[in-house]
């Protein structure tokens, strides 16, 4: 299992160039830039870190055609693809906050995605590219005449088993987020058969999972970065916090979730009105949380994803980036790798 590193959205240019050398040092997979409303553009986020690295695989995570043409997705990918030397990746969403902050609402995602999805692979074939979609259309479209690199690799963000289902056939991988290890195995499941009635069983298919890394040295640290982050553990939706919590106790979090999210705004990591149980249980279960002493604990968490059938896991870094990225590369990647 490789191990890929996720960014925190306040990188600037010249942090990320500076942090995906480190990451390629340690013989990282790739680096991921996220995609939010109000930060920098993912792609030229890597753009700097494509003119300094040599290896490690470089993506915008995660794009939704909702707020980027395929198009101009594409477009904009196989530039950084051209970049880095064939080396680019994306991860292709249905789209959260940065619609949101568009005031826009997703709408027939599924499909989105699908006709995206379509457009990308149709364009990386190198031929000249008609496709007169439902959502999104292209006209002698034909970026092959100049993008020459090895073509970028296309994940997709599919949680449900009709968009794994849509993923099997259309990308290279699929990446899920904040599941765990036997709750991937059900995804696997899925992705398996996807893979069989489209005839690529046994062909490479990267299967990832969007995992939070707060192991630091100070253990109060990283449980005050784990609260205040915890509500973008997938969100706190039900069908995460029900697998964790007594349906009691799920319902209070869905009943309370302003209080998730104003300890993330505020920057304050307090949840208000949440007994301290329930949210030492979700840091536990969602995310590796704790110091050094707690560290082979989390290695054993990650030899179990990759037992589970992950070829990947993408471990998203936040305070003190190059603390987080050195204790991985010393640590976690030699165990797994």
């Amino acid at each position: 299992m490789h191990v890929d590193i996720i960014l925190n959205e306040f990188a600037s240019v010249a942090e990320a160039a500076e942090l995906s050398v480190l990451a390629e040092s340690y013989g990282a997979r790739a680096v991921w830039s996220s995609s939010y409303g109000s930060d920098r553009s993912p792609f030229l986020v890597l753009a700097r870190a494509a003119a300094v690295t040599k290896h490690v695989r470089l993506g915008p995570l995660a794009v939704s055609p909702m707020e980027m043409h395929p198009l101009l997705m594409c477009n904009t990918l196989l530039t950084l693809n051209e970049m880095c030397g064939g080396r680019a990746t994306i991860t292709v969403g249905g789209g959260g906050g940065v619609l949101q902050t568009m005031g826009l609402t997703r709408t027939r995602v599924a499909k989105s995605v699908t006709d995206c999805l379509e457009i990308l692979r149709a364009a990386l074939s190198g031929d000249v590219v008609n496709y007169p979609g439902e959502i999104y259309k292209v006209v002698a479209y034909h970026p092959g005449r100049w993008a020459t690199d090895t073509p970028p690799e296309i994940y997709v963000g599919a949680e449900r088993p009709r968009n794994i289902f849509t993923a099997t056939r259309l990308a290279d991988g699929i990446m899920r987020s904040d599941l765990t290890p036997d709750m991937m195995r059900e995804t696997i499941a899925h992705i398996e058969a996807g893979l069989a009635t489209h005839g690529r069983t046994g062909k490479p298919f990267g299967i990832s999972n969007f995992w939070a890394w707060h192991i630091k040295k100070d253990k109060a640290e990283a449980e005050y970065e784990a609260r205040r982050e915890l509500i973008l553990r997938g969100l706190l939706q039900t069908h995460h916090t029900e697998v964790h919590l007594s349906q009691a106790d799920s319902d209070l979090v869905q009943e309370k979730k302003g209080a998730f999210w104003k300890a993330y705004f505020t920057r304050s990591g307090k949840i208000e009105g949440i007994p301290e149980a329930i949210v030492t249980t979700l840091i536990d279960k969602m995310s590796s949380t704790g110091d050094l002493n707690d560290l082979e604990r989390e290695i054993e968490r990650m030899r179990e994803f990759k037992a589970a059938g992950l070829t990947e896991i993408a471990l998203r870094v936040h305070d003190d980036p190059v603390a987080s990225i050195k204790l991985i590369g010393e640590h976690v990647i030699p165990a797994v790798q």
